[in-house]
């Protein structure tokens, strides 16, 4: 095969190429939904006082929310339902509706029997505080 062949191959398999981008129907290209369970992202602060958990949830209702605490696993699971309006058809879809989970095990350290749980603009917030026993203290030198 010589050069301007490659050449005229090339350039004819780049117009296929683009023919089935532009004749192509992206609605048929939808997956079927099947159901998963989404790990949603999560951040963990530390301080002297305790640890604050912050997980990324959009769309999440905080009837559809739990947050359990297990033997020391603390455990957030839920469902989003994000309906699609009705005069709208979708082509793509990257966000769907389902289950998500998130596990954590937390530190000996931490009080698990008082965390403070708060859902605000699709951010979880958990601030979980140490243990007395296990908070920073000053220890008083005495003069002998």
């Amino acid at each position: 095969m010589n050069m301007t062949t490659t050449k005229n191959a090339n350039k004819e398999a780049a117009i296929q190429r683009e023919n089935e981008v532009q004749n192509h129907n992206y609605s048929t290209q939808l997956e079927p939904e099947q159901p998963r369970v989404v790990r949603p992202v999560a951040d963990i602060h530390e301080t002297k006082e305790g640890a604050t958990v912050l997980v990324d949830l959009p769309g999440v209702n905080h009837k559809s929310l739990d947050v359990n605490v297990d033997n020391d696993v603390l455990t957030i699971e839920g469902h989003v339902d994000l309906q699609t309006p009705d005069d709208l058809n979708p082509t793509f879809m990257d966000v769907r509706a389902g289950k998500f989970s998130r596990k954590f095990t937390l530190s000996a350290e931490l009080d698990s029997s008082k965390i403070d749980a708060h859902l605000k603009d699709g951010v979880l917030k958990l601030v979980i505080p140490r243990s007395e026993k296990h908070k920073p203290r000053k220890v008083e030198v005495k003069a002998a």
